[in-house]
């Protein structure tokens, strides 16, 4: 049976999530990726490891752990807001990707404290790099079923999704600190308008 949002159930499994994300942060700044047990976490946020394996299938997944609702709802967005058909208008897909993106990070963002230690630990680790990379590669396959969805040909809906993930990973990379990606995302959209002006002229 699926509780309201806002039953005490709810609230209380919200809890128990946000205490072992916490956690698990906390002890990855203080000892690396590698060096932290599930155990320990399970222990620092005062719950069982049968608690935790409730949430997260291991320590990886705390890290991009509001990957799915991140990626729902920016493609309930897509849904929401695409003009019909969008057909092969590329500018207008990754627009689209680049608003839904804007609407959907207030509310799944990683803290700026929590976005600090990722990017730490991304440096430091190739394979959760890898596995950053494999969520950023789905995210992008499930944004491009909803702009098909939306009517975008398949090409131009494959090409935006990839896109859209091209700029996401430039800012990162660009971006010295958490505060300066939003900056930097903006100016690497930016520079995809100055390819438009060129091959239009």
């Amino acid at each position: 049976m699926h509780h309201p949002p806002d039953t005490l159930h709810a609230r209380k499994r919200r809890k128990a999530r946000a205490m072992i994300v916490s956690a698990a942060f906390q002890l990855f700044a203080e000892h690396g990726f590698d060096n932290v047990t599930v155990a320990a976490i399970a222990e620092r946020a005062e719950v069982g490891r049968t608690t935790f394996f409730r949430y997260f299938g291991d320590k990886q997944q705390v890290l991009f752990a509001d990957e799915e609702v991140e990626a729902d709802r920016m493609c309930a967005h897509i849904r929401e807001r695409a003009p019909r058909p969008l057909g092969d208008d590329l500018c207008t897909a990754v627009d689209l990707l680049r608003d839904a993106d804007a609407a959907t990070r207030p509310h799944t963002a990683l803290s700026p404290a929590h976005s600090a230690v990722l990017a730490r630990l991304l440096r430091e680790s190739s394979d959760l790099r890898s596995r950053y990379l494999l969520t950023r590669q789905r995210r992008a396959a499930r944004l491009a079923g909803a702009l098909v969805e939306a009517g975008a040909a398949e090409n131009v809906a494959v090409l935006a999704a990839n896109t859209a993930m091209a700029c996401e990973l430039t800012a990162m990379r660009l971006a010295d600190n958490p505060e300066a990606f939003p900056v930097r995302l903006d100016e690497t959209y930016g520079l995809l308008r100055t390819i438009g002006g060129k091959t239009a002229s």
